[in-house]
């Protein structure tokens, strides 16, 4: 029987960050980040088929997360700027509408689990879609909470990634952004401001992730358009 103290306890946590969603306070989710997680929120298995896994139409996110797992295509291909090497990135979709708590209140899911795979290792990556719904900020701090989850569950991860996949991966779990360039353009002035984050992130925690857009996975490619995952002399590599 589930505690309901821990049930409530991992629920305002979870509030706290959804809360964090609404206003662009970097120092806020700084703070968020390093507070510790609740006990007792863990998930024993993911069950469920691998893959896509809903009955839906072909429009908004869902057309985007059809394309993710299209099975025509083993991977997408990351495209940096003329100025960053891609040290050879891809991504490969494992799982989609992946849940991380074991409770209803303050459940957090992610529209898709993958591996990002590069030339020197592959890492577990938890990928949040956007087509019109919020804005770049909002969908950083749902991936952050994400990240914050899934790496106080390192081991168990690592073992679903391994089962469902065979890669063995580093414990570091990343994340990814994936939205239509014209989203960007709309939303410039956040996605500045996540910007901002993203340094203040790399400079002080092992958080990373990317925005990407959704435009060209048909033709297999996601292009980046900000991120803080390339290392620096300074910052921590996982």
């Amino acid at each position: 029987m589930k505690n309901p103290r821990a049930i409530e306890q991992f629920s305002k946590w979870s509030a706290e960050w959804k809360a964090g969603r609404e206003r662009t306070d970097a120092w806020a989710i700084l703070e968020l980040w390093h507070q510790p997680v609740p006990r007792a929120w863990e998930r024993a298995v993911w069950t469920g088929k691998l893959g896509y896994r809903k009955r839906s139409s072909d429009k908004g996110e869902q057309r985007t997360e059809k394309e993710l797992f299209n099975r025509v295509r083993e991977d997408f291909a990351l495209i940096f700027s003329d100025q960053e090497p891609s040290a050879g990135y891809r991504v490969k979709t494992i799982y989609h509408n992946m849940p991380l708590a074991n409770q209803r209140k303050g459940q957090v899911i992610a529209d898709a689990f993958a591996v990002l795979v590069t030339e020197a290792n592959s890492r577990p990556l938890f990928i949040e879609v956007k087509v019109t719904a919020n804005d770049p900020w909002f969908a950083l701090v749902e991936n952050l909470q994400q990240i914050r989850l899934a790496r106080a569950c390192a081991r168990k991860i690592e073992n679903f990634v391994l089962e469902s996949s065979k890669h063995r991966v580093e414990r570091g779990v990343w994340g990814l952004i994936l939205a239509p360039e014209d989203y960007y353009a709309r939303h410039s002035v956040r996605l500045s401001k996540c910007t901002l984050l993203l340094d203040a992130l790399k400079k002080s925690t092992r958080a990373r992730v990317a925005f990407g857009a959704s435009d060209s996975l048909v033709e297999g490619e996601i292009r980046i358009v900000a991120h803080n995952w390339l290392p620096t002399a300074a910052a921590p590599l996982d």
